[in-house]
């Protein structure tokens, strides 16, 4: 059974749950984000539908902006942070797998 994130954004649909890997759809309105975090040992795939996706990342520190049929992989362990870049709604879905999903929210000091 999915779970609720830790964090609000205007839509989280479950597409697919298996034992080792996890589809969602994602919706953020304008100004929305995905707060920064890691994934202990999943890897996470965007693949951006509609509108406009940031994705940034440190160590290594990046920011790529996704248009629709753009994809980004972030490897598992990995800070990251995800933001709708446009003034509509973005949509995309989030693939995690393989492994056991978790949300290792990054400490406001850090």
């Amino acid at each position: 059974m999915a779970t609720q994130p830790p964090y609000r954004v205007k839509l989280v649909e479950s597409v697919m749950t298996g034992a080792d890997i996890t589809v969602r759809r994602f919706v953020l309105a304008p100004g929305e984000a995905i707060p920064w975090h890691r994934h202990s040992s999943t890897d996470d795939l965007c693949v951006l539908l509609s509108g406009s996706l940031r994705v940034e990342t440190r160590e290594p520190g990046t920011e790529r902006v996704l248009a629709p049929g753009g994809t980004h992989r972030t490897p598992a362990g990995t800070l990251h942070h995800l933001s709708n870049a446009g003034a509509e709604d973005c949509c995309f879905l989030l693939i995690q797998g393989v492994g056991t999903r978790d949300f290792v929210k990054l400490e406001p000091s850090a």
